[in-house]
């Protein structure tokens, strides 16, 4: 096994293994997505596999380390990527669940000790959660994209899968889906469109979109109640800064005339933060940004 993995438990025969992984940071803005990896653990009562080495691959001056408190000791929490594996309620595979922050060094070797992981346990097959900011507004259903090395990936999630086109800076999560491309391994990512002005901690509606469709391309039946607990707390915060906020209403309002005259012409699995160009508004961003800062300091 690489260097930088270390081993938390045996390495044993698994049914088919699936990979799937988020990273925070560039990928994930909001949050969401790894914090979708994290509820699956949960919910799939997932035990602790591997983890990456973070010495070789963070810079923590800009990502420090955080402390806490835990039965009077001091504890430190360092930049953390975590392997767990599941053998998911009614799924006829084994998953190997990947969450994770961007690293800042050495992507190449970082990618190396992940595909050192998938060949030990028999893994070739991957699928990446990620959610981007988009003109979208939080008062309707949050589309997801789909970009897939393979034809399949567009039945088995019921979208469809268009060449991408874009030319440009990319995450860790481009970089890794190529590395496991060249080596001739079936690859996918699932992208949540986020509405952009809000950036304050995770969207559990991104969460619920996303666990609905690995559950569909798993055959599972994941409980969403715990998120749909967190979304009504989520939206009732928002529905009060809005309410404040005359300028931030008329927003909301305009992307969801956007979003109405636009969807029903979407083509399954478009992507649906190209419907409007609207810049964000710095009042609002930081009206909303405050409100919700507040209220999760307040908690």
């Amino acid at each position: 096994m690489h260097e930088a993995i270390r081993v938390l438990d045996e390495i044993r025969p698994l049914r088919d293994p699936l990979l799937i992984g988020a990273f925070s940071g560039f990928t994930d803005q909001p949050g969401a997505a790894t914090h979708t990896i994290d509820y699956l653990a949960r919910q799939w009562v997932a035990t602790p596999f591997a983890e990456i080495d973070a010495e070789r691959f963070y810079d923590f001056t800009v990502q420090r380390p955080r402390v806490r408190l835990e039965h009077g000791e001091r504890i430190l929490d360092w930049p953390a990527n975590k392997i767990y594996l599941a053998s998911p309620p009614g799924a006829s595979r084994d998953v190997l669940l990947l969450s994770g922050s961007e690293p800042h060094l050495r992507w190449r070797t970082f990618c190396e000790a992940i595909i050192e992981v998938l060949e030990a346990t028999g893994s070739t097959t991957s699928v990446t959660l990620g959610a981007q900011p988009a003109g979208v507004p939080h008062t309707r259903p949050l589309p997801v994209s789909l970009s897939a090395s393979h034809e399949d990936f567009e039945t088995l999630f019921g979208l469809k899968a268009p060449a991408s086109r874009y030319q440009g800076q990319t995450g860790i999560v481009g970089v890794l889906n190529l590395a496991l491309r060249a080596k001739g391994w079936k690859n996918a990512s699932l992208w949540a469109m986020a509405p952009h002005y809000l950036t304050v901690g995770p969207n559990p509606h991104i969460a619920t979109a996303l666990i609905r469709l690995v559950d569909k391309g798993l055959g599972t039946s994941t409980s969403v109640e715990p998120l749909s607990e967190e979304a009504d707390q989520f939206d009732e915060q928002v529905r009060q800064v809005v309410a404040e906020s005359e300028e931030a209403a008329a927003y909301v309002r305009q992307l969801e005339e956007q979003y109405d005259a636009n969807r029903p012409a979407l083509p399954p699995g478009s992507d649906a933060g190209g419907m409007t160009e609207l810049p964000p508004t710095p009042e609002i961003l930081d009206d909303l940004e405050r409100f919700l800062r507040d209220q999760r300091k307040g908690e």
